[in-house]
């Protein structure tokens, strides 16, 4: 008798959850050492005592990484607390899937992604005048490339 598929019986927005949660683990890995300077998947399994094939397989969304066991092995080696990995694999959808892997299409979307995210980080803390500075202007932005992109 094989081994249990990690899906089977699950509905596909699990299967969709696992790809996207995957696909972020992947994100982190390749970026913890700085944008575009990553650990290689041998070396995640060496500092995580996971097997190299079922990190491989969770980041392909062929094997669900979305388990406290793994977020706390995990986590402290891609530079995040378990917590947060925990709440990012509750809330990932299928369009932040999308987005994770149009910004790993290009290098430079990448390592800018990585410094946006880090950035943002920073600012935990910060007064509600900066954020709510901060926002505003994302918004903005938000708003100038919508109405580009209706020109277009």
């Amino acid at each position: 008798m094989g081994k249990p598929d990690p899906h089977r019986g699950n509905p596909p927005a699990d299967r969709a959850g696992a790809a996207a949660f995957g696909a972020y683990v992947r994100f982190l890995r390749e970026n913890v050492d700085g944008p575009g300077r990553g650990k290689s998947l041998r070396r995640l399994a060496r500092d995580t005592g996971i097997a190299p094939s079922v990190l491989s397989r969770g980041e392909r969304g062929l094997q669900d990484l979305r388990r406290p066991e793994y977020f706390e092995r995990i986590a402290p080696h891609l530079g995040v607390r378990s917590a947060v990995m925990k709440r990012v694999a509750a809330t990932l959808t299928r369009e932040d899937l999308a987005a994770v892997t149009s910004a790993r299409e290009g290098s430079t979307g990448r390592v800018l992604w990585t410094r946006l995210s880090r950035e943002v980080e920073r600012l935990r803390g910060a007064s509600p005048q900066t954020l709510e500075a901060v926002l505003a202007y994302i918004e903005f932005l938000t708003a100038r490339r919508r109405g580009t992109s209706d020109h277009q």
